[in-house]
């Protein structure tokens, strides 16, 4: 069997970076000799937050979960609410967020007070409960209408102002597009673009494409829980191609390898080493 990798797979900047961040919280942690935090899931990966977990980085949600200590901020951020919370409690912060996701923010925070804000975007993730809790100078939290599809679009009121779109920075391709025109169909020129789609995510994305037209079917490494990896699978089966979604070597099957040639790709919160591992045991070297 023959496997062919994605141009682009595992970790992006964005998760690089908070990993990093995550080793430079436990040694901060460990110089002052007080906890180490994650404010949440910094990562979807497993395998990566037990690693770190049992170096002594502890998640929690709320300051109040636990004492005082040095606490890192996930990639995909948090509400401005929730920061504050964290600091008036006497934490002190190592922000991890995205730059992607920082810049979005910004955007919010600087809109005039009469805009709409639309957030395109899957309720409930993290990335998107970030950008809804944006708040203004007066730290009141800026409104926002958050839409997952054409017809959340066609429930928004009809009402004067201008609306400025917003997008989770992961969000697929596909999906985006069909909520952008239809933005533009009930708003026309009142609508303008806020941000735009991760350039890393659109180049991951165009690199699978490209590798579902060479393959027999495509395995997809990353967690169960991670929303773009998700999407990946997605993206494999819309292009018409069996996908299997494993988050580690031990769940590849023989299925798997029933094929003369198959791709690999992987979610960014995907390590190297799961891939490697992935790759094996394709290849039968590991059982």
């Amino acid at each position: 069997m023959e496997i062919i990798l994605s141009e682009t797979l595992g970790f992006c900047v964005g998760v690089r970076q908070v990993v990093d961040l995550a080793h430079e919280c436990l040694k901060k942690a460990s110089q002052k000799n007080i906890p180490a935090y994650s404010i949440g899931w910094f990562i979807h990966n497993q395998r990566v937050v037990k690693q770190l977990s049992e170096l002594g980085l502890r998640h929690i949600e709320q300051p109040e979960d636990a004492p005082a200590g040095v606490a890192l901020v996930r990639a995909h951020g948090i509400t401005d609410e929730l920061r504050n919370r964290f600091i008036q409690a006497g934490f002190e912060l190592i922000d991890g967020t995205c730059r992607n996701v920082e810049y979005s923010q910004k955007i919010i925070r600087d809109v005039n007070k009469d805009d709409h804000i639309v957030i395109a975007g899957i309720a409930g993730h993290s990335e998107v409960t970030a950008l809804s809790g944006v708040q203004d100078n007066d730290g009141v939290v800026i409104p926002s209408f958050v839409v997952q599809n054409t017809q959340d679009v066609n429930n928004l009121p009809h009402i004067g102002g201008r609306w400025v779109l917003m997008t989770q920075t992961t969000l697929p391709a596909s999906e985006y597009k069909n909520i952008l025109q239809a933005m533009k169909q009930k708003f026309g020129d009142s609508m303008i673009i806020g941000n735009h789609l991760c350039a890393g995510a659109l180049r991951r994305n165009k690199a699978l494409i490209d590798l579902c037209g060479q393959v027999e079917a495509v395995i997809v490494v990353g967690g169960k829980n991670s929303a773009n990896t998700t999407a990946l699978v997605h993206l494999v089966e819309d292009n018409g191609l069996p996908a299997f979604h494993v988050e580690s070597a031990e769940e590849v099957t023989e299925q798997m390898r029933c094929y003369s040639i198959v791709g690999l790709t992987a979610g960014t919160s995907t390590p190297q080493s799961d891939i490697d591992e992935v790759y094996k045991a394709l290849k039968g070297e590991m059982l």
